[in-house]
Parts: structure tokens; C-alpha cells; sequence
């Protein structure tokens, strides 16, 4: 094919400014921009780095080479979180962190193009301050932590559906409706013991804990305790007064010991022990409350599944706090499929999407949207098993959205990527078949989903418009492309959040705020979040967040 001298050039005209165009959207964000971009960063300090459990992760060193570019394998996963971690250490007092931290962000956003301008990406700085020396900072790590998940897609899909549908025929066996009113079996259950008594624990904490007390406080704190006794992590809640939290914490870990799990049905499960310290630790007295006292005990997500556990105060026949268990007949269902094949292991927040139903009966449950992607899977099938054992005397609404029907992420549009599924029903059977459905025809590819779009979606269907109460299920660790969308929305949408075990994501933080939404985990109940003013620092659940004019940023972790 020929073209004259004016088409040619027309041509390479247009190719020199569609080459241009390219080249300004990978170009690297200028100094003023980064300075920016870095001010926005979460940022919390802890005294060694631990990575998170829930997340295939990959260490870049400081000195990263293309080989461990490579080993993140971008083709097939995408990034979900990045961490750059350092040690607040420094050998010469004028060193300057600040710039070092952006000259490694810039040399990483120049090998992985576009990495600064993804909105999926969470961002964090996480200074480490447990060595004062080279010589104790030298095996601590320093450069990125990358965090990876997998491209989902109808294919890869396939074993997940085939893996859900095994486990509701087992838990169908016997009668999908919740038997709620039915007592169950009882079994032998027993609070979990420790190796000293309150008071033992109030003077090991005197020992070791030596931070200034100017004013009395309770500081409420929270151990994580494995089913041989053993402490895994503790997490102390500031309330706001002037306190030494690491090593408050570390007094706390050295202090209050368990000698067992917590014992139900002569078995041993990990648990949550929740408890409070009042500070100053005063001398050993006799007579009076100790400083150092239990307030609370849960059970992990898995064992609620196949006990109801009643912790009891002391009364006449008992001298201290006691427990009772029984075990139901879906319990035993549950306790005989789980140790029937081999699974994955569950997030540990595997049953939120139950536990926030059950924990609101008041809730208007008549539309539910809800994110079936592939990152979904397990709380897709809490969904389902929370519906097989309840009673659905009414119709309610589901929409199910999986971001596109596997469409090419270059072609997604905000508010156009579809992949919206829709059931009006009382029927568990209908509800289930229109899931996997929606299960079927994509996986989610890229992380951001199309919440918002889903949200606008159901306020379209009955009993819209007086619908106006939305229960949303989203992935804690990615955030709508499309949340603009909602800039009118006057529903009062609901989030339950999935995968939430060591921070919540600030941009779910900042939609709740900006819209009067309000957010349910595990472990609570975040309302009134609109309330809150620029330039406050708030706790939530264990974390500190800093309220800016962009939204939040988590500025402490305990």
C-alpha cells in the first residue's frame, strides 16, 4: 500500500504524538510529586518487622536486582500491598531517612512501570526500632515487602467451585435450616487456666514495666494465645494518655502466661484473651481489685462453627467465672467435613460475614450485595452455609457482582464493567444457583472490583426505591475503581468487611466517613465515622489512624 508525501506525514505525525503520550503516562512522577505522594504514605513503627500471614509475600532487599523483579511475576499475580521497612537506628545524626526512602520508591517505580499511579496499591512505611546498634540492626530486614495475589478468571475459578459445591452437599445432609432454638449436646468446657493468679500477674507487670505514670489510666489490652498456651501476639489499646506501648506489651507477654488452650470437649483450641491493666501498678495489697484482670475470652472463627460457648459470671455455685458448651447437630456435621478431606488453610476471619449477621438481627437483611472474585472464596461460602442454616421466611434481594465476566482489564469502564448477577427469592436453592452462576462466568482479574457499580445496580431492583438500606460484602484488601460513583448516593450501605487481620483499609475508612457508611469486621462495629474530624487520631481495633483532608492513614500499629 502506497501513501503521498502529506499522508506520510500526517502518519508519523500522529505516531510521534501517540509515542509521546505513552512515554507521559509511564513517565516518573516529578520531585514535587513524589514529596507528595510520599507524605500520603500509612506509616506506623514496631519493634521488629513481621510480615502479614493472609498474603503471599516476597522480600525485595534495599539492593534489589532484576532477578527478584522477576520472582514477583507480574504476569500472572497482582500487587496488593507494599511495605518499605527500615530501622530508626541511624550511626550519624544527619542522616536523612526521608530522602533514602524516596530514592528506593523511585528506583522501584522506574523498573515496574505505573506502580506509583495503581490506586489498588496500599502503601507502608514501617520503621523498626528494636536495635540501637549496627551490630543488632544488621539481621533486621531493609527494603520492600511485596505483597502478591493471583489473577482470578472463570478458568482458575473452577477448582474453587468445585471445592464450594463439596462442602454445602456435606453441610446439606442433614436439615439447610438452622435449628436455632435446639440446645445441643452438652460437653465439658472449662475457662483457659493461667500459671498465676491475678495478682502473681500484677506484681510481674510492676517488675517489668517501668515507663513514668503521670496520671491513673486503664489500658485495655488484647492476647492472641495458641492451643498449647503458648502467646502469639499481644496488642495493648492506648487510650489516649501518654504510654509506653511496646513495652507495655512486652511486660504484659513476659507476665500474664497461659498454661493451656482453652478447653472444650477434652480438646484444646486457640483463643482470644482480653483483659485490662490499671496503671500506676500500685504496691501488693491484700484487700482490693488487682491492676491486672481478665475481661473477656473468644474462641477462633473455626470453633464458634461447631460449639455454642456461654462464658458465665460467678454465682452461688460457682466461685469463679465459669463456661458452658454444647455442641449442635450442624456443629458435629461441621466437626465431621472438616477433618474429612485436607483444605487450606482459612483466613482467620473465615466466618465474619456470619458473625456480623448474627451479631444484628436487627439489620434489615432485604438486599445483600456481595463480591464473589476469586480472593472471595471463603466468605462466599460462609455466606452460603450462614444461608443453608437460616431460616429465610421472607424474600430478599442478592446481587452478586464479579467485575466484568472476565472482560480485559483495559476494556473495564467505571460503571459500565458489568458482571452483575440479581436473585429475588426465598430460596436457598435459587440464592446458591444464582452464585455459583456468577462464580462461573469470571474470577475478578485485576483487584479493583466494581462495588459501587453493583450498589447503584440493586437500588434498581424490588423493592427499590424504598430499599435504602444496603448490606455491602467487600475484600478488605482491594477498593472499588468505582467509588465516585456513589458521590449521590442517599443509601445507607453497610460494609462487611472481609480479611481484616492487621489493619483496616484507610480507603474504606475515608468512604464510610464521606458518606455516613458504616463498617463491620470481626471484631466490631465502626460507626459514626462521619462524626470524626480532620486532624483527629483515632483507634480502631488495635490501630491509631491520622484523619487528613485525602482520607486516613494508619499512623500506629499495636
Amino acid at each position: 500500500m502506497m501513501f503521498s508525501l502529506p499522508t506520510r506525514a500526517l502518519l508519523t505525525a500522529f505516531f510521534i504524538l501517540l509515542l509521546a503520550g505513552v512515554a507521559r503516562a509511564q513517565a516518573p512522577l516529578s520531585e514535587a510529586e513524589l514529596d507528595t505522594f510520599y507524605n500520603q504514605l500509612n506509616a506506623y513503627r514496631t519493634a521488629r518487622y513481621q510480615q502479614l500471614p493472609d498474603l503471599e509475600a516476597i522480600q525485595l532487599p534495599s539492593t534489589f536486582s532484576g532477578a527478584d523483579l522477576k520472582a514477583l511475576h507480574l504476569k500472572d499475580r497482582h500487587i496488593v500491598r507494599i511495605d518499605l521497612v527500615y530501622t530508626a537506628f541511624k550511626l550519624n545524626p544527619g542522616f536523612n531517612q526521608r530522602q533514602l526512602n524516596l530514592s528506593r520508591i523511585r528506583n522501584l517505580a522506574a523498573e515496574v512501570p505505573g506502580l506509583l499511579q495503581d490506586e489498588a496499591v496500599m502503601w507502608t512505611l514501617v520503621e523498626q526500632t528494636g536495635c540501637n546498634s549496627p551490630a543488632e540492626c544488621q539481621p533486621f530486614f531493609h527494603g520492600f515487602v511485596v505483597y502478591v495475589a493471583r489473577h482470578y478468571t472463570a478458568a482458575t475459578m473452577r477448582a474453587d467451585l468445585d471445592s464450594l459445591t463439596r462442602k454445602l452437599r456435606r453441610l446439606a445432609k442433614k436439615h439447610p435450616i438452622a435449628r436455632k432454638k435446639a440446645p445441643g449436646k452438652k460437653v465439658a468446657c472449662n475457662l483457659p487456666g493461667t500459671r498465676f493468679n491475678n495478682r502473681q500477674m500484677a506484681l510481674a507487670l510492676r517488675r517489668n514495666y517501668h515507663c513514668p505514670q503521670r496520671g491513673a489510666q486503664q489500658v485495655a489490652f488484647q492476647l492472641a494465645v495458641a492451643a498449647d498456651g503458648t502467646t502469639q501476639s499481644v496488642q495493648v489499646l492506648p487510650p489516649g494518655q501518654p504510654l509506653c506501648t511496646e513495652e507495655l506489651a512486652a511486660a504484659i507477654r513476659k507476665s500474664v502466661v497461659f498454661s493451656s488452650g482453652f478447653p472444650i470437649d477434652r480438646k484444646q483450641f486457640p483463643f482470644i484473651a482480653k483483659g485490662v491493666v490499671r496503671l500506676p501498678i500500685g504496691p501488693f495489697q491484700l484487700l482490693g481489685p488487682p491492676d491486672v484482670f481478665f475481661t473477656n475470652f473468644a474462641l477462633s472463627d473455626s470453633v464458634a462453627r461447631l460449639y455454642r460457648v456461654f462464658l458465665k459470671k460467678k454465682d452461688r455455685q460457682h466461685k469463679h467465672d465459669y463456661c458452658e458448651a454444647r455442641i449442635t447437630k450442624a456443629g458435629e456435621l461441621l466437626a465431621a467435613t472438616d477433618t474429612a478431606t485436607e483444605a487450606p488453610p482459612l483466613p482467620a476471619d473465615a466466618n465474619v460475614v456470619a458473625r456480623v449477621m448474627q451479631r444484628h438481627p436487627e439489620w434489615p437483611k432485604e438486599v445483600v450485595v456481595t463480591d464473589v472474585t476469586g480472593s472471595m472464596f471463603p466468605y462466599t461460602y460462609d455466606l452460603l452455609a450462614w444461608l443453608q442454616l437460616s431460616a429465610l421466611e421472607n424474600e430478599k434481594t442478592f446481587v452478586f457482582f464479579n467485575d466484568g465476566n472476565d472482560l480485559p482489564d483495559k476494556q473495564k469502564r467505571v460503571g459500565k464493567t458489568g458482571g452483575l448477577f440479581h436473585v429475588k427469592t426465598d430460596s436457598y436453592k435459587l440464592i446458591e444457583s444464582k452464585l455459583i452462576e456468577a462464580m462461573k462466568a469470571g474470577g475478578g482479574g485485576d483487584p479493583p472490583e466494581n462495588d459501587a457499580e453493583a450498589l447503584l445496580y440493586a437500588q434498581t431492583l424490588p423493592p427499590a426505591p424504598e430499599a435504602t438500606d444496603l448490606i455491602l460484602i467487600a475484600d478488605n484488601y482491594t477498593f472499588p475503581r468505582d467509588a465516585r460513583l456513589l458521590k449521590n448516593t442517599t443509601a445507607h450501605v453497610r460494609i462487611i468487611l472481609c480479611g481484616v487481620h492487621d489493619y483496616i483499609n484507610p480507603k474504606y475508612l475515608a468512604l464510610a466517613r464521606q458518606h455516613g457508611f458504616s463498617i463491620h469486621t470481626i471484631e466490631g462495629d465502626l460507626m459514626d465515622l462521619s462524626k470524626v474530624l480532620e486532624g483527629e487520631t483515632i483507634t480502631l481495633q488495635g490501630q491509631q489512624y491520622l484523619v487528613t483532608k485525602d482520607g486516613f492513614k494508619l499512623v500506629q500499629k499495636t
